[in-house]
């Protein structure tokens, strides 16, 4: 009977975690109904070349980013369910944090055997709410669920299993994840390194050296299996050499920000990231820390060594996979967040030997998690540096009021929209429309190509529309029919829209 009341309460859990990653969404990522249009150029960027692929177009041969096919094509998933808006992507963020705050939940509860339910909203606010979920639907953020899968996957096999030989299932699993990475943004791999590398060695003193050769072919073989479509699918539209270029070289010779010798400045700079990234989001950063702590710490008979070094490890190596090229953008460093969970641990423990006793009944203990979901929410709405454009109407943006205006002068040629000199920030989306130019955005990589074609495109004025972003046109055969300022994050930029005139 109590074996089954378990599993009863149990079945609640994902369903929870679904409930509130709705909710807390619905406030924290732009993707959400709740405002007029995600203007993040990155995912602007993911949604157009998903949208496009959708339709017939391929990534960087007919619209150009140096970011990986995965993200294109979760993204071009998610414009199935709305073309139009974001709809399909805040659906995508759902599920995606959901998964997350599952994980999060199960590695918690491999050291604390109640509680862990009361820990979902706090890290709910604490995740949503920091400054680095920036606007929301980052690729960092959608990977977060497959980093804390392979995080439990981990902990739980030293902690339950080990020395037994490591199950290949769990091998397999996570070299999907891997092979998610490697065709998304490869830098990660650096955290399945250390996952694969940890549990290869660790079979050898274990006696299992059989075992850590085949699970370490098991894993390369599904991780690269997953290219095998993309392989696949830029052959059959000629674009191999084209996705080679601008994924793999152009991430790995033309996107690094530091100066030699590597050697000194790569882990400096992986150091003053890592400290600013905690700075920004010290509600994430605190609880991380407490969970490296607490394990460190813990006495020999509760936790192994491999158990330590395994995780001191993953966290490492995936920091240093997230700021090796000398960048730290606020939202790389998301992925960092599954090692909460062991942050939690010791609250838990205290929590189970002082309060939990003295809630016996089920009517107390739901009012205090509905109030802690009341309070957390709250806070949330509170942090969140979106909240800005909270209920926003969509005709008060640049992007919508831009599309109104050329449906106005010319309709037929809206299609021939170009954003000239700035990333993608939602004026495709607003007009529905997929562009018709190879690098229709900036980009961080391939720069003086990128800039070089976009001025051709100018120059021979093959665009009926253009818009641009604090940045008058000089080009002749152009003529200024609208602008607007609007706010983006900090600062105030000053949009303009062009029209081709007749000559």
């Amino acid at each position: 009977m109590e074996f089954g009341t378990v599993r009863r309460k149990k079945r609640w859990v994902f369903p929870l975690c679904l409930g509130l990653s709705a909710l807390f969404l619905l406030i924290c990522t732009k993707s959400s109904f709740f405002y007029p249009l995600n203007d993040w150029v990155d995912v602007d960027i993911y949604f157009t070349i998903g949208k496009g692929m959708m339709h017939g177009h391929v990534p960087y041969t007919d619209l150009y980013d140096q970011k990986g096919p995965t993200a294109f094509l979760l993204y071009g998933l998610a414009s199935l369910v709305s073309g139009e808006s974001f709809l399909g992507v805040y659906l995508l963020e759902t599920i995606s944090f959901a998964f997350f705050l599952f994980a999060i939940y199960k590695i918690a509860s491999l050291y604390v055997k109640d509680g862990a339910l009361i820990i979902l909203p706090v890290v709910s606010a604490a995740v949503l709410g920091s400054l680095s979920f920036s606007h929301g639907g980052s690729f960092e953020e959608l990977m977060m669920p497959f980093f804390a899968w392979s995080l439990y996957d981990s902990l739980r096999y030293f902690k339950e299993i080990y020395p037994k030989r490591v199950p290949l299932s769990m091998i397999a699993r996570s070299a999907f994840f891997a092979g998610l990475m490697l065709f998304g943004k490869f830098v990660l791999l650096a955290f399945y390194i250390a996952w694969m590398g940890v549990i290869a060695i660790a079979q050898f003193p274990a006696k299992h050296w059989k075992r850590a050769i085949s699970a370490s072919l098991l894993f390369l073989a599904v991780m690269f299996a997953v290219g095998i479509p993309w392989v696949i699918y830029f052959s059959a539209n000629g674009s191999l050499g084209d996705f080679w270029n601008y994924y793999f070289y152009q991430n790995i010779f033309g996107y690094s920000y530091l100066d030699s010798p590597l050697i000194v400045t790569m882990p400096v700079a992986i150091i003053k990231s890592v400290g600013a990234f905690s700075f920004r989001n010290p509600q994430i950063a605190l609880f991380i820390a407490l969970g490296l702590f607490w394990l460190t710490f813990s006495k020999r008979d509760k936790t192994k060594t491999v158990e330590k070094i395994n995780y001191w490890l993953l966290a490492a190596f995936l920091a240093a996979g997230i700021y090796c090229g000398g960048q730290g953008y606020r939202y790389y460093g998301l992925v960092l967040t599954p090692f909460m969970a062991l942050g939690f641990v010791p609250l838990l423990r205290l929590w189970n030997e002082r309060v939990a006793p003295k809630l016996r009944r089920r009517a107390p203990k739901a009012a205090l998690y509905a109030g802690l979901c009341v309070v957390t929410f709250a806070l949330a709405l509170l942090t969140t540096d979106n909240r800005y454009m909270l209920f926003t109407k969509k005709e008060d943006t640049p992007q919508y009021r831009f599309a109104e205006t050329m449906a106005k002068v010319d309709s037929q040629s809206a299609d021939s929209l170009f954003c000239y000199g700035f990333p993608d920030s939602g004026f495709y989306l607003a007009a529905d429309v997929i562009p018709q130019y190879q690098f229709f955005a900036t980009s961080n990589a391939a720069k003086e190509e990128v800039a070089a074609a976009q001025e051709s495109y100018v120059s021979q004025k093959l665009p009926a529309f253009i818009v641009t972003r604090n940045k008058e046109l000089t080009q002749s055969g152009y003529e200024l029919i609208d602008s607007a300022e609007f706010r983006y994050e900090e600062s105030v930029r000053t949009y303009r829209l062009y029209v081709r005139t007749a000559e």
